[in-house]
């Protein structure tokens, strides 16, 4: 057999077996257990409202679920979300209840009412399956229920932080009750009412909304507010302690006949869901918001104040499903997250289980052992870190997740310009007992809650222009503008990245004279238009594949996060973030920037850790850090690849061209010195190109593996052209064509798998 018959089938072995392990390892793949979660949520007959939510809350789950799929599974096991309609009641519940502990699901998540979970519960508990829900806030889910947990306060609580809010914010002393029939209205209704009694308030009525409520009886509660509103008896708050399925009709009543009451819900109210109920509605078309606008709820997040991942999380599940999520998806991709990291850390901390365990074998086993991982997320150091945030479980299997308080606005939830935030250690904060007398720190039972202000921060790019890479800084053209309440300085801001040789030198930007201020329903604004340098790292492993970001922080000089947190005016804005306007966007901004195109544009508020404890006693004492509230505009970026390479790298792909069609000369034309040249040529250009980069750069970047490649079949080639030049080949011709052929087929096969290594590994 000839060299060049062998050569080819030694190729095409090669390719064969490379063939061989790929079908192999998608087979096993497909052939993997599936690890099955069950999740009960409102799907039908279950009141509009309800069913969104109920559908909110399976889209959480899945978002999670997938993403986990996509990324491998967990440990080669692939997850799958079983879906069970519930109906949002007690009887389908139970019956759902049975059919999830016969089939193989190791946990359920949900349910989302409390009285669907605590009659699901109680056969959760008798059979041995974990629950986990993100909504039920009655206590007597978990209290009463080891096997039940819930990524979300409990009704005690919340009733006497609304109680709190309302006394000691807003300063009410009179407000009214109305309490839904099921066990979750009933008991925060209690709540409240016994909470704000105990503050020195006055409950100037209550109503009892009927199981079998209808518009009539809706319509009774309407007419005696009416009679409340003729004698000058209107309370100054009504508090719905309903589900939003109940109130929807009352809403739509108290906005047309204009009774213009300060409404305040539970955290049942404050999802998006309730509004987006209302958006077929004539009026709300004419004037988005008109049902809700003003409407004040508890709700355990709020997107205008989270920190990135959230912010991260809020897109893409709005790009997934091309609506806005409520905190309910974001509560359920959570409590879903809880159930996946339980089966993780499990199969991580008793490998010996590997084999044995989520393989459908021993379902009862499983189930047990995903309850004992999800009672070891106890304390700060096990606690679970998931796409919005950390938490862990109290000894009532509940997660210790602080309360906002959100307003509607415009169909959106957003924050209110004052927020309770509790306090861990009251040891920690610095002239405490000065701060309680003054009534900025309130006391709840044993608990201590800080109020902070809200400011609301705008951020419109104009312009990003004068892009260097080499000192990785850019100018940046924009309004910047404040919204709020009382007598703050929000304006006086440092920017933690301006124009890095300015920092150094001890300059800071000040951004002067607003263009325009005001004040307007008791809201307080001021706009600037800025212009500066900034300064972000840039890293350049991958160029010139690379991604950068643009960012411009800032953060009060003074105030910590204790005091002001600044929120991200998403209305303002326009939601800039949404694809449409987003592409709108870039095609302004980055008009001069013609290297590059935006990807992403990421608004969001984190904190920012000041490790210095300026000499306070306290701090020291208790080992605590200042903590500020930083606001981030952020600019993800990607190179322009094809413009990149017409101008730079053709030059590259010359010297490729060059190098492959020297191996078709005559042999006796090909000498070292050929190839040391073009070899020398090569390095030069290599580093011209490098110049680009920053001074000092201590690592290899992508470009750098290219010429590397390039290198390599340069030096293969001398290599050929050495053994070729040997006494032993001089005059052996067919030798040294048995050589070149070698050389020409190595070449392109080596640059091939040379490329294809670099693009799955960079793009």
């Amino acid at each position: 057999m000839s060299p060049k018959k062998k050569l080819i089938i030694w190729l095409l072995t090669v390719l064969l077996t490379v063939m061989a392990v790929i079908v192999t390892t998608k087979f096993q793949e497909q052939n993997q257990e599936n690890i099955t979660i069950a999740i009960a949520a409102p799907l039908s007959n279950a009141g509009a409202v309800t069913e969104r939510v109920g559908k909110s809350m399976v889209r959480g789950a899945q978002l999670y679920i997938e993403q986990v799929n996509k990324a491998g599974g967990i440990q080669g096991k692939q997850l799958q979300l079983q879906i069970y309609d519930d109906q949002g009641k007690i009887d389908i519940a139970e019956k759902v209840a049975r059919e999830i502990v016969q089939s193989p699901a190791i946990a359920v998540i949900g349910h989302y009412s409390s009285s669907a979970s605590l009659a699901a519960g109680k056969i959760y508990q008798a059979t041995g399956i974990p629950a986990i829900s993100g909504s039920a806030t009655a206590d007597a889910v978990t209290a009463d229920n080891e096997w039940y947990f819930r990524t979300i306060f409990n009704d005690s609580f919340q009733g006497k932080f609304i109680a709190t809010y309302l006394r000691k914010v807003l300063g009410y002393s009179e407000i009214s009750i109305i309490r839904g029939y099921d066990a979750y209205g009933l008991n925060l209704g209690k709540t409240i009412e016994t909470a704000f009694r105990e503050l020195g308030g006055e409950i100037v009525a209550q109503w009892q909304l009927p199981t079998n409520q209808s518009k009539v009886t809706d319509r009774i509660i309407i007419q005696e507010l009416e009679e409340l509103k003729e004698d000058e008896r209107l309370p100054e708050a009504i508090v719905f302690a309903t589900n939003r399925d109940q109130v929807t009709n009352l809403l739509r009543e108290i906005k047309n006949r204009n009774l213009n009451l300060f409404l305040f819900g539970g955290d049942d109210i404050g999802d998006v869901g309730i509004a987006q109920s209302f958006t077929d509605l004539p009026e709300e078309k004419e004037t988005p918001g008109f049902f809700t606008n003003g409407l004040f709820a508890i709700v355990p997040i709020i997107y205008d104040v989270a920190n990135d991942r959230t912010q991260e999380f809020r897109k893409t599940f709005e790009k997934v499903y091309e609506i806005p999520p409520g905190w309910s998806a974001a509560s359920y991709y959570d409590a879903t997250t809880a159930v996946v990291e339980a089966i993780h850390r499990t199969l991580l901390t008793e490998k010996d289980l590997a084999k044995s365990a989520f393989t459908g074998k021993d379902i009862k086993k499983d189930r047990s052992r995903v309850r004992k991982a999800l009672l070891r997320f106890d304390s700060p150091d096990t606690a679970v870190e998931t796409g919005t945030r950390r938490f862990y479980f109290d000894r009532n299997n509940t997660v210790a997740v602080p309360p906002s308080v959100g307003i509607f606005d415009h169909g959106q939830i957003v924050s209110a310009f004052t927020q309770l935030q509790i306090i861990p250690n009251i040891e920690a904060i610095l002239n405490s007992d000065a701060k309680i007398a003054s009534g900025n720190i309130l006391q709840m039972g044993q608990q201590y809650l800080e109020k902070t202000d809200i400011v609301y921060v705008g951020l419109d790019i104009n312009k990003v222009n004068y892009l260097d890479e080499k000192s990785s800084t850019y100018v940046v053209d924009f309004y910047l503008w404040f919204r709020y309440k009382g007598n703050l300085n929000p304006d006086q801001i440092e920017f933690s990245n301006y124009g890095i040789e300015r920092l150094d030198s001890g300059e800071r930007l000040t951004i002067g004279e607003p263009i325009q201020s005001g004040e307007e329903n008791g809201v307080k604004y001021k706009i600037y238009r800025i212009k500066a340098d900034f300064h972000e790292e840039f890293d350049f492993h991958s160029y010139p594949f690379d991604k950068q970001r643009l960012s411009v922080r800032f953060r009060h000089t003074e105030l910590t996060r204790d005091r002001l947190i600044y929120a991200i005016d998403l209305i303002g804005m326009q939601n800039i973030t949404r694809k449409e306007l987003f592409n709108q966007w870039k095609q302004k901004v980055f008009k001069e920037i013609t290297s590059w195109t935006p990807t992403k544009i990421t608004f969001f508020q984190n904190t920012l850790v000041n490790d210095s404890t300026l000499g306070y006693r306290q701090l020291i004492d208790t080992k605590s850090n200042l903590e500020y509230s930083q606001f981030n505009a952020v600019i993800e970026m990607k190179r322009k690849l094809l413009s990149f390479s017409i101008k730079n790298l053709l030059p590259l792909w010359f010297f490729v061209v060059v190098a492959y069609q020297l191996l078709f000369l005559p042999f006796d034309l090909l000498s070292a010195e050929l190839f040391s040249g073009l070899l020398l040529a090569i390095v030069f250009y290599h580093l011209s190109l490098l110049e680009s980069l920053p001074d000092g750069i201590g690592y290899v970047v992508a470009l750098d593996y290219a010429f590397y490649l390039l290198y390599f079949l340069c030096g293969l080639e001398l290599t050929l052209v050495t053994v070729g030049s040997r006494d032993k080949f001089k005059n052996n011709k067919a030798q040294r064509k048995q050589l070149i052929l070698l050389g020409r087929v190595l070449f392109p096969v080596i640059l091939l798998v040379g490329s294809i290594w670099l693009y799955l590994l960079y793009l």
